[in-house]
């Protein structure tokens, strides 16, 4: 690890700590994450890893919803099995087969995104996924309708009814 890298670090763990202090970092090895616990409004419960690669903050970090591993979609089937899906905003499954969660293009990634910036997506991501349990909506469509709210300043629509 470079002293830049190290430094850093340093912030990310800082700036994680004030924000977002549920998610604790870990070193193990080669390996560097943050790990904790998010509770959504709907009362489920999920273990979320961003794994910070040894380039970081150049390469971009994964995160993964590590619990719980099998996550259902409404209707039966699994994200799981969605592998990389705009749908679903996710990549390639990671350790163990859990879901990985687009939370940027790799294109659009740069050294100015943060950590806490990730676990924002993440949750977002998180809820989500409670939404489509009971709509059956895919998250993309979730995620854009909440844009499309915020941008506009819209009241309750079919999607809320």
């Amino acid at each position: 690890m470079t002293l830049k890298s190290a430094r850093r670090l340093q912030l990310e763990r800082r700036i994680m700590a004030r924000e977002l202090p549920q998610f604790m970092f870990y070193r193990f090895g080669n390996e560097a994450y943050f790990q904790g616990w998010h509770g959504v409004s709907s009362g489920l419960l999920f273990q979320l890893k961003l794994v910070l690669w040894e380039w970081h903050p150049d390469q971009m970090p994964s995160l993964y919803v590590s619990y719980p591993l099998i996550l259902w979609k409404y209707g039966g089937n699994t994200i799981n099995s969605e592998g990389v899906s705009h749908a679903f905003h996710t990549l390639s499954n990671g350790p163990n087969g859990c879901v990985q969660i687009c939370h940027f293009k790799s294109e659009h990634w740069d050294a100015s995104k943060t950590c806490v910036g990730v676990f924002f997506k993440g949750i977002l991501w998180l809820e989500a996924y409670a939404v489509h349990l009971v709509t059956g909506m895919t998250i993309a469509d979730i995620l854009d309708e909440w844009k499309r709210r915020a941008i506009w300043g819209e009241k309750k629509t079919e999607f809320w009814r």
